[in-house]
């Protein structure tokens, strides 16, 4: 008899980590949904309880919201619809200040439950009480939260019962909106109106301590932090109950006191219908301006309060102080720029004197006939099938590159002669062009200078990749920098050097990173003569850059941080955002040390917000995102590419380079979650937008279509699969030769296909180069010849030759514990190897060890086969079947979701022929 899990509160209770009585049916230990793991208790509410549980099938920790069954045996009708409303109104929302939402379903016993974001922390209740806080705290962390509410809202969604319980603070400090049970739509109907107490009456729980009361029924929500027209009148509320609410709980959290007095609901009510709010303590360091905006949101009447989260957040947000530093500030730059625009007078009197026609003639040499005949030229001189495709399409974005400056440079001229102001912004722009001119000259004297193989790789996305000019018209940014210097020598001489780091930079988008660095450290020693802090940055900045690809990363490192502090001696907020980004990309993902780079992760985020760019925070979250991988928390990952590629999509275009690596990002990512499908498609889009961008012919689509290639793989697609890898391979081959060390991993793919496939004998053959090119470029003692490895295993496995397996198998096994240890996820593949080779040999016993350890190792992509693998193990034991079979459901459950129809037969086949008694 197996006991009916019940979240009936009248059953066996059991005391839970943290003391309180849950459920037996929900001890740790449990299994719920043939999915999750409980762990332990969180908490409970009105509706029901919440838990930590483990989610076998993505391996991660999650919070379960569970549905309370009614004592008296009630379906609950009411509450369910608040849960399953609670689900949909979040699954909306993809945002870092809302608690994310990844499933919804039922239990065994008809109850309801929702699989949420796990975050480790407190409720904004308690963080407001745990230590004293500074106003200033207290609104920042209320500004986040109220960004989760205006996310909600431009999902269209309504909270209607807003409160710093419904708030978690992480560990990150990250504050999140959460419960969404009583959300509506903002199209919804109406409620109607509560019906009015007969005379002489006094509502339900009237008398009732008001901190006590969730009020439900027609009128929904938290008595303390409900809109009058909620509270008084029925209605169901809109975007400015919401704002009502989020000041009601500021206020508390600012003041230490309630926003309305009264201990009973009776009481709360006549304190709303009088709209009397307790004046703030007059003690309170909070500033008039903040009261302002709070008490303007608890206004009686709702036409009163600010029309959105959007404008309220915006006055929040607006201090007078820092507007009157900016002043200040201002002010000084005043005196500068007119410093500046006497230096460049000369220039523009002389432009005028000439017109403002005929700026083409400022890119003779640059980008002109001649230049464009030697490009095409060097190009073509490779030889290389797809050079004349090159050379077109890099001829196509430099001619629109340079239109675009000609354009620009054109209406600075015309601007310039208006007013004062106006001629000190135009030489500020004119300056910015100059060195757009500059970078663009540094670019196409790279690709004239004669055949080079790997230019014409790099062509096109160098092309792209040059500086944006929409910068040039950022009056904000341009008047924020420190201006060149004052010295007409001086000057002449930081323009001269700034010439060099463009070339410097043209040299990194290139590929030419041994003569960058050569050029770099010769740079550097000059810089440091002129002592201006802002071409000082950005030598420090692309010198880090270059270190990374050739493996020194310490030096990248050190460059980055070198180049922090110089961008803010140069106030280049944008320069320092983009080497904080560098420092956590080398740290993190170059070098593995992921947790480390997390504890600066918040200088970054705090870089990004002072640099105030979009492209600075994609190239932020691209970071983080790549960061999060090496951690294996896929779904933060996930979240951070897919705002990268929004917003990297939206700047900068859906055909530029660093869209195309934000949707490989975003693929990959996917794949870490066991989301292959949409891995599918992401990485197909990626692979038709290099092969639009490129050509058919350029061998760089082989990396999307490697990709592709696993996501197909793991979706059971193997022909699909071993087509997607053969195309790459053939592109590499053709376009880079037979020796390309970027070949070794689509071969592994190759091979895994062709196994899948049954042809062993091709696979190993593919594995087998894979090996040797791995070794050739990697060294033999490189954990990454693992994959190899285990495929060659498996490939000789398949023709019978077992021995040669086991040694394939165990060198893997070596090699990955000695450079990632015992514990490493990426064992898992391993040692399921070894252990389905004890199976070939029909000696399940040996097989049984290996099998337990891999799944205590296993991520998402390989647990359902070290599941089933066990399985197989297991069932020569008739005592073991029913745990067989149990593994054997799991893995099916798993491969129907991705409709995996191979793995499906070979389950199906298994569970016929080992019935459970």
């Amino acid at each position: 008899m197996t006991m009916r899990k019940s979240l009936d509160a009248d059953g066996p209770t059991l005391p839970s980590a943290n003391g309180a009585l849950v459920p037996a049916a929900l001890a740790p230990g449990r299994s719920l949904a043939e999915r999750y793991t409980v762990l332990d208790f969180l908490g409970q509410g009105g509706m029901g309880l919440v838990l930590a549980a483990y989610d076998a099938r993505l391996d991660r920790r999650v919070a379960l919201k569970l549905l309370r069954t009614r004592a008296d045996g009630s379906s609950g009708r009411e509450e369910k619809a608040r849960l399953v409303r609670e689900a949909q109104s979040m699954a909306r929302l993809s945002h870092p200040n809302v608690v994310a939402v990844y499933d919804a379903g039922t239990l065994e016993d008809g109850s309801l439950f929702i699989a949420m974001e796990f975050v480790e922390g407190q409720t904004l209740r308690r963080w407001c009480a745990q230590q004293p806080r500074s106003w200033r705290q207290v609104l920042a962390t209320y500004l986040e939260a109220g960004r989760g509410l205006e996310a909600a809202h431009a999902a269209g969604l309504i909270h209607r019962d807003f409160k710093p319980d419904n708030v978690l603070v992480g560990k990150d400090g990250r504050a999140r909106v959460t419960d969404f049970g009583l959300a509506r739509l903002k199209q919804s109907e109406a409620l109607p109106a509560a019906p009015e107490p007969a005379e002489g009456s006094s509502p339900a729980g009237a008398s009732a301590p008001a901190d006590e009361l969730t009020v439900t029924g027609s009128v929904v929500g938290t008595p303390r932090y409900m809109a009058p027209e909620q509270l008084l009148e029925g209605r169901r509320g809109d975007v400015r109950t919401d704002v009502f609410s989020f000041c009601a709980s500021l206020y508390e959290a600012l003041y230490g006191q309630f926003a309305f007095d009264g201990k009973t609901l009776m009481e709360l009510m006549e304190a709303h219908a009088a709209g009397r709010v307790k004046p703030p303590p007059s003690t309170s360091e909070v500033p008039a301006w903040v009261a302002r905006t709070v008490l303007s949101g608890l206004s009686r009447d709702p036409s009163r309060r600010p029309g959105s989260m959007a404008a309220l957040l915006a006055e929040l947000a607006d201090d007078p102080q820092a507007r009157r530093r900016g002043r200040a500030l201002a002010g000084g730059l005043v005196v500068l720029l007119a410093l500046l625009a006497g230096l460049v007078v000369w220039g523009w009197l002389d432009e005028r004197e000439r017109g403002c026609g005929g700026m083409e003639q400022h890119l003779a040499g640059i980008w002109d006939a001649p230049t464009k005949a030697r490009v095409d030229q060097a190009l073509l001189a490779t030889g290389v099938s797809y050079a004349p495709d090159t050379a077109r399409r890099t001829a196509a974005q430099l001619d629109g590159y340079a239109d675009a400056w000609v354009k620009m440079r054109t209406e600075v001229c015309e601007a310039a002669g208006r007013t004062a102001q106006a001629g000190t912004l135009a030489a500020l722009r004119e300056s910015c062009l100059e060195r757009r001119r500059s970078r663009l000259g540094a670019l196409t004297e790279l690709l004239a200078r004669g055949p080079d193989r790997a230019l014409v790789d790099r062509a096109v996305d160098a092309a792209q990749s040059l500086p944006p000019l929409d910068d040039c018209a950022d009056a904000e940014a341009l008047t924020a920098a420190v201006p060149p210097p004052e010295d007409p020598s001086v000057r002449a001489r930081v323009e001269a050097l700034e010439a060099q780091a463009d070339r410097l930079e043209a040299l990194y988008e290139a590929g030419k990173y041994p003569e960058g660095l050569e050029l770099g450290e010769a740079l550097l020693r000059e810089v440091d003569t002129v002592a201006y802090a802002p071409l000082r940055a950005r030598a420090l900045y692309v010198m880090a850059e270059l270190q990374e690809p050739v493996g020194d990363y310490e030096g990248s490192k050190e460059l980055a941080r070198r180049a922090i502090v110089a961008a803010a001696q140069g106030k280049d907020a944008r320069l320092g955002a983009r080497a904080w980004s560098q420092l956590l990309f080398v740290l993190g993902a170059r070098q593995g040390r992921g947790e480390e780079a997390l504890t600066l992760s918040l200088a970054l985020e705090a870089a990004v917000e002072l640099a105030d760019d979009p492209v600075s925070r994609a190239d932020a979250d691209n970071t983080l995102g790549i960061m999060f991988v090496t951690l294996e928390r896929h779904e933060e990952a996930r979240q951070r590419h897919a705002r990268a590629l929004a917003v990297r999509e939206k700047i900068l275009g859906p055909e530029h380079p660093h869209t195309s690596l934000s949707l490989g990002n975003l693929g990959r990512a996917l794949l870490g979650l066991g989301r292959y499908e949409e891995a599918r498609q992401v990485h197909e889009r990626a692979v038709a937008l290099r092969e639009k961008v490129l050509g058919p012919e350029h061998p760089v689509t082989a990396f999307p279509l490697t990709h592709l290639g696993t996501s197909l793989s793991a979706l059971g697609r193997y022909e699909e699969a071993k087509d997607a890898f053969e195309r790459a391979l053939a592109l590499r081959e053709k376009g880079v030769g037979p020796d390309d060390p970027v070949a070794h991993a689509v071969f592994v793919g190759l091979g895994n296909a062709l196994s899948a496939l049954g042809r062993h004998d091709e696979a190993r053959m593919a594995h087998e180069r894979a090996l040797a090119l791995g070794e050739k470029a990697l060294g033999p003692e490189s954990s990454y010849l693992a994959l190899a490895l285990n495929g060659l295993g498996r490939a000789l496995r398949g023709l019978g030759r077992h021995e040669e397996a086991r040694l394939r198998h165990e060198r893997a096994l070596a090699l990955q514990e000695k450079a990632l240890g015992p514990n490493h996820a990426g064992l898992a593949a391993t040692l399921l190897g070894l252990g389905e080779l004890e199976l070939a040999l029909d000696r399940p016993a040996q097989a049984l060890p290996l099998l337990e350890r891999a799944l205590t190792l296993a991520g998402v992509e390989d647990r359902a086969n070290v599941q089933m693998a066990l399985a197989e193990a297991l069932g020569a034991s008739p005592p073991e079947r029913p745990r067989a079979r149990s593994l054997a459901a799991q893995a099916e459950a798993y491969w129907r979701e991705l409709g995996h129809q191979p793995n499906l037969d070979r389950v199906a086949r298994w569970l016929a022929t080992h019935p459970e008694r």
